[in-house]
């Protein structure tokens, strides 16, 4: 189904030149006043422009301009269009199914603003159009078939005003019209019946009143008397059916007490629950609904505000829902919970500093096509780090191996710091294997986000290898299989055809067990600190000590390993946290400089 593909926003409030991909569900993520509400505001201004105000213009001096893509346009769509004209209209202008739009303002007030299409001759299958045209008679109308006004909910300003300015456009109004259509089908009747008055009621109608028709004439007459030529009409005008839902009032009734009160008497917290109540009623009522020619725009800043944990995740299967059934929901979240496998890759996070102003970063899905060749590992990769919602909400991330590390490591981070990592921007989380380590970092990088990793010693040995951060053939790679060769012998674990170790619990010997070894042993660590050392070069940091069990001195692994460990360090001080685990301090020392 056709949908804006992307957006460029240049010179609008914060938005110097921001430019980013949209999908059937974008969610936008990042601080507070980072943009995420202008971007919104750009893209439902950019398909129905007004009049604006100086304060929208960084440079005073310089247009407004905010462009879209829409793709999708295929013969099918434009085949469901009802007016052929509309299609004449449009159809020129698009190119492989692709038609750019284009809003300016070249100053305040409404004649400053103008509506424009890509000159389709003159520009590039790819990229931004460089040259552009007035619209052309019809094709407003038109477009506005395939893509109707937004509908557009704020985050809380006044739910109350909104309510009691419904005949206007706003979000009340806009929800209960969406949810209307399927009534207004049920009951075609009530539409007939009120035609039927219209013809009897108004001036031009078809069946006038008689009655109408000698006050018409009576009246004329003695009009006549003071003013000749002067002829009078009384048009009583129709109403449509949508009317009587504009005039109508939303009521709450509390079933507890019998207490019934208007919406916005409502507290604020019921009210933006009501409000999303109303999209997820809407989503059922549109589950499958897609064979439209239009497809109409859902902006919703902040959805998740005053809901419960359960309720937010509800909400967000239902914005899911919306946009496989006819809508494109765009949206802004402070919320992780708002997240998910599905939609995660396609996220983006709007930044915002003093030099560029509002900036975006490339989507997770972008980024791994653009750092990863091979779609086996594309697909792998996407698949594990769609599942870490909290990398699109920080500043600074540092990929943990497994549990242990993501649930110790915050720990000891905050006691030895006397604050929370997430104070310093900086979140830890867990791939489950580090095999991913060697493609994740990479594709985190594209995003433009600031990452590192923690990992046990064999990483230095196993996957570092296989991902290119270390030669495989190496002089440190031969000086640990010949100590592993000379330590087996002597203590009776088992090594792999490969020469590195293996689990064995026929003789008591685990992998980690056998690397704890062999950096206990002077010369095996000399060759652990140097590939530690190397390492670190490529943003990673092994436990030079074997694997974090050593470096806290714990005998057990397990759950109930790492609640004692976990009451342990925080029974701990500063100085015997520094004292009896001095790897932590090096380890986030390291962290604090890199990142």
């Amino acid at each position: 189904m056709h949908r804006i593909s992307h957006l460029t926003v240049r010179n609008f409030r914060a938005c110097r030149e921001v430019s980013l991909p949209l999908e059937d569900y974008t969610p936008l993520v990042g601080q507070n006043n980072a943009g995420k509400s202008t971007i919104l505001q750009a893209i439902a201004w950019a398909l129905k422009p007004t009049a604006l105000l100086s304060a929208d213009f960084f440079d005073p001096n310089a247009p407004i301009e905010v462009a879209v893509c829409i793709d999708g346009v295929t013969d099918e769509v434009l085949d469901r269009i009802p007016e052929k004209r509309h299609r004449k209209a449009i159809e020129p202008y698009c190119r492989s199914g692709r038609l750019w739009i284009r809003a300016t303002a070249t100053g305040v007030g409404g004649k400053a603003v103008k509506k424009e299409v890509w000159e389709i001759a003159l520009c590039p299958d790819d990229g931004l159009p460089s040259n552009w045209r007035a619209y052309p008679t019809g094709l407003p109308d038109a477009v506005s078939v395939l893509l109707p006004e937004p509908l557009v909910v704020q985050a809380m300003h006044d739910i109350g005003e909104d309510l009691g300015k419904a005949k206007a456009g706003t979000t009340i109004k806009g929800l209960l019209d969406e949810i209307m259509v399927p009534l207004l089908t049920a009951h075609a009747e009530l539409t007939a019946a009120l035609d039927t008055i219209r013809h009897i009621l108004t001036a031009d109608g078809d069946n006038r009143s008689d009655y109408l028709k000698q006050f018409d004439a009576d009246a004329t007459n003695v009009v006549a008397q003071f003013f000749p030529g002067l002829t009078l009409d009384l048009d009583l005008q129709g109403v449509d059916i949508k009317e009587f839902f504009k005039a109508g009032d939303l009521y709450v009734t509390d079933e507890v007490t019998g207490d019934r009160r208007r919406f916005d008497q409502m507290g604020t917290g019921t009210q933006r629950a009501i409000q999303m109540a109303l999209i997820r009623y809407l989503a059922e009522t549109r589950n499958g609904d897609t064979d439209k020619s239009s497809r109409r725009l859902l902006l919703v800043d902040e959805p998740e505000l005053y809901l419960h944990p359960q309720g937010v995740r509800r909400l967000r299967q239902s914005l899911a829902s919306l946009a496989n059934s006819g809508f494109q929901v765009v949206f802004s979240t402070h919320s992780p919970l708002m997240l998910s496998r599905e939609n995660a890759a396609d996220t983006v996070v709007v930044t915002k500093n003093c030099e560029k102003g509002v900036t975006v970063r490339k989507p997770l899905r972008q980024a791994v096509e653009d750092a990863i060749d091979g779609a086996q590992s594309q697909s792998r990769t996407l698949f594990e780090l769609s599942n870490l919602a909290e990398i699109y909400f920080a500043e600074r991330v540092v990929i943990c191996e497994g549990k242990t590390d993501r649930r110790l490591l915050p720990l000891a981070y905050e006691k030895l710091f006397q604050q929370s990592p997430d104070l310093d921007h900086i979140v830890f989380v867990s791939l489950g294997s580090c095999s991913d380590i060697p493609k994740a970092l990479p594709v985190l990088a594209a995003m433009g986000i600031r990452a590192c990793a923690v990992a046990d010693l064999d990483f230095a040995y196993t996957h570092a290898r296989k991902g290119g951060m270390l030669e495989r053939e190496a002089a440190d790679m031969a000086g640990a299989k010949r100590i592993l060769a000379r330590l087996k012998e002597t203590n009776g674990f088992t090594l792999s055809d490969n020469g590195l170790p293996q689990n064995d619990k026929m003789v008591g010997w685990l992998a980690a067990d056998v690397w704890a070894c062999f950096a206990a042993d002077e010369e095996g660590r000399t060759i652990a600190e140097g590939s530690h050392t190397d390492l670190k070069q490529a943003s990673v940091w092994v436990w030079p000590q074997g694997c974090i069990e050593q470096v806290i001195g714990a005998d057990d692994k397990g759950e109930d390993a790492i609640i004692e460990q976990e009451q342990r360090i925080r029974a701990m001080n500063v100085a015997e946290i520094e004292q009896q685990m001095p790897a932590f301090k090096a380890c986030f020392d390291w962290v604090r400089s890199i990142l």
